[in-house]
């Protein structure tokens, strides 16, 4: 997902309350889903360490970098020890307007950084290309390691990337944020308990404001790989079964997109094997702002997700009303989903919870984005690998 650079500062006058209000949901809402590890518990494939504190390496300081740095440093469970960064300058530039006590460096330069004991973990946020060398090499040297979606681009390459984090028994968490978005979380509590019954139909609508630049849908891997592949996860995850076919229409209206081989629509639908089906609408154009919506029909009713709005002033005039707009960007729609990935990995990384992200998870997700694409090329219908 491209994000666009709309802020500059990492910390907004409201980023304790967002923290803390994430801790209290994360808590109230996954507590039926995500049940603490038993002393005697034999379900952890990685070894876990007693510790009051997780110091972290952050690889990558965009977006993603600020906005998972300000939940580090916001957490009385988090600190962060190193920051890599091609533009070391700017990263340099960060520690020293913050009065950090963290070190930078580049990509080129990790010797000290995976030597370092007191790295417990390392956060990825850097381009995709660089996740699969960075996952091996954090492993190697013992640290953990929280990685921004994709794990690596290619299904063998992140299935070798889970292997090896359960051979050195360290866990490998694959953040795919809105599985910890409070409200996503209410209605997947919900359907698990068939309080309006059971599940019928999902429906997901996701829609960027503006098209990333030219430049980065060449090296993107599509909007499917880039951008549906959360909707995908979103099904996956709200469905309960695995999927049975898959079907996708898609166009290209930017004429520059489309140069690329890519897509700027795409409507997919997926049959569940059992029965649930799934209608997934992304799009990289919504001029009003970034449309985020869930909607899940069962049998006793309805539970929708609507767009969080910039703000809470209405106004009402004798010719019309007026309501604020909906958020314009990513990181704006979904702090609260950041700030609680990053808390369920420190119960994780302190023995108190299993990862919620797992290997199979990440893999099926994986094979849905492929058998997407295959049915972009066949202009049809496919039915899932077995």
């Amino acid at each position: 997902m491209y994000i666009p650079k709309l802020y500059t500062s990492p910390f907004p006058y409201f980023a304790a309350s967002i923290v803390n209000l994430a801790q209290a949901t994360y808590g109230r809402l996954y507590g039926a889903l995500e049940q603490p590890l038993s002393q005697n518990s034999q379900t952890v494939a990685f070894s876990t360490r007693k510790m009051a504190k997780v110091t972290f390496a952050l690889f990558g300081f965009g977006n993603m970098g600020m906005a998972h740095m300000k939940n580090i440093l916001t957490s009385p469970r988090a600190s962060v020890k190193w920051v890599v960064r091609n533009k070391i300058q700017e990263a340099q530039k960060f520690v020293q307007d913050y009065s950090l006590s963290a070190r930078c460096t580049t990509p080129d330069n990790l010797e000290g950084l995976y030597n370092d004991p007191e790295v417990n973990a390392v956060l990825i946020c850097s381009p995709t290309s660089t996740h699969e060398p960075v996952i091996r090499d954090s492993l190697l040297a013992d640290k953990a390691v929280f990685c921004e979606k994709p794990i690596t681009d290619a299904i063998d390459s992140t299935a070798a990337c889970y292997d090896l984090a359960e051979k050195v028994k360290r866990p490998l968490f694959n953040a795919m944020h809105r599985r910890f978005e409070p409200n996503f979380c209410s209605v997947r509590e919900k359907v698990l308990k068939k309080e309006l019954g059971n599940l019928r139909l999902i429906k997901v609508t996701s829609r960027d404001l503006a098209p990333p630049p030219i430049s980065y849908i060449k090296t993107s891997g599509g909007i499917i790989y880039d951008s549906t592949i959360h909707d995908l996860d979103m099904s996956l995850w709200l469905a309960g079964s695995q999927p049975e076919s898959v079907y996708v229409s898609a166009s290209a209206f930017d004429p520059d997109i489309a140069s690329c081989g890519d897509y700027d629509q795409v409507v997919v639908t997926i049959k569940f094997k059992n029965g649930v089906v799934s209608s997934v609408e992304n799009g990289r154009v919504a001029p009003y702002g970034y449309d985020q919506r869930l909607e899940v029909l069962c049998d006793k009713g309805m539970l929708q997700v609507d767009n969080k709005r910039s703000g809470l002033v209405w106004e009402h005039l004798a010719q019309g009303s007026s309501v604020p707009p909906i958020d314009s960007h990513f990181t704006n729609r979904y702090p609260l989903a950041y700030a609680a990935e990053l808390e369920h990995f420190l119960d994780v990384m302190q023995g108190k919870a299993e990862l919620r992200v797992k290997k199979e998870d990440t893999l099926n997700a994986m094979r849905l984005v492929r058998a997407c694409q295959k049915s972009i090329a066949a202009k049809g219908p496919v039915t899932m690998e077995t």
